[in-house]
């Protein structure tokens, strides 16, 4: 099977602020659709992931958003891309070790089993570099595989920016999640995904907002 790499997309901050940020992070998060085959098999593999449905979806997908997501999974996805770009498989390892002890057992079971989807549907690309080593680990029982891991590494295989992952994988979680809850009609704003993509990217430090340009 041959996989063709797009060119690869690069995000700089800005010199200074702009009105045009939003937007470019907006266009960004509407996602790509050549990716999502990417993440099909865990679509279609996954009866829940991140979103506890204990409450109407919309509730229960701000409850994700603003605890596991901004505070666990958001910034394991950053610095897992991060990790992968620079061929780091010792971080990627510790990574994932790190969400192995922060998410609840049940959650962490889900995460585990979607990145295992992941890793089997992606076997036969060629020259995966640390994505491959990932994979060797996790056969070797040297780390589980989160999905946000297997995920960040699978991006950068694919040449996909930091936004793309994340808005991607949040797609990934609101598809799961509102199939789950047998909702049609998603929200209007595109359930927040741009300006959630946003607030991962920045993270918790205040990072100057990023801009998106062709590498």
């Amino acid at each position: 099977m041959k996989f063709h790499l797009l060119p690869s997309i690069t995000l700089l901050p800005p010199p200074h602020d702009s009105a045009d940020n939003g937007q470019i992070i907006e266009d960004w998060a509407r996602g790509l659709d050549w990716v999502k085959w990417l993440l099909g098999s865990v679509r279609s593999r996954s009866e829940m992931l991140s979103v506890a449905l204990d409450h109407p979806l919309a509730a229960a997908w701000e409850q994700f958003t603003e605890g596991v997501l901004l505070e666990t999974v958001g910034p394991a996805l950053k610095r897992a891309w991060q990790a992968a770009q620079k061929g780091d498989l010792e971080a990627l390892i510790e990574i994932d070790a790190s969400l192995s002890a922060a998410l609840d057992p049940q959650l962490a079971r889900r995460s585990i089993k979607a990145g295992a989807v992941l890793l089997k549907s992606t076997r036969h690309a060629r020259y995966q570099a640390v994505l491959g080593r990932l994979r060797e680990a996790v056969e070797q029982g040297r780390c589980q595989g989160h999905i946000a891991v297997v995920w960040s590494a699978v991006g950068h295989f694919f040449q996909l920016s930091l936004a793309n992952v994340i808005a991607e994988y949040l797609h990934l979680e609101w598809d799961i999640a509102s199939r789950a809850a047998q909702r049609i009609a998603k929200p209007a704003g595109r359930h927040g995904i741009a300006g959630l993509t946003s607030r991962v990217m920045r993270g918790n430090a205040g990072e100057a907002a990023l801009r998106v340009v062709d590498a």
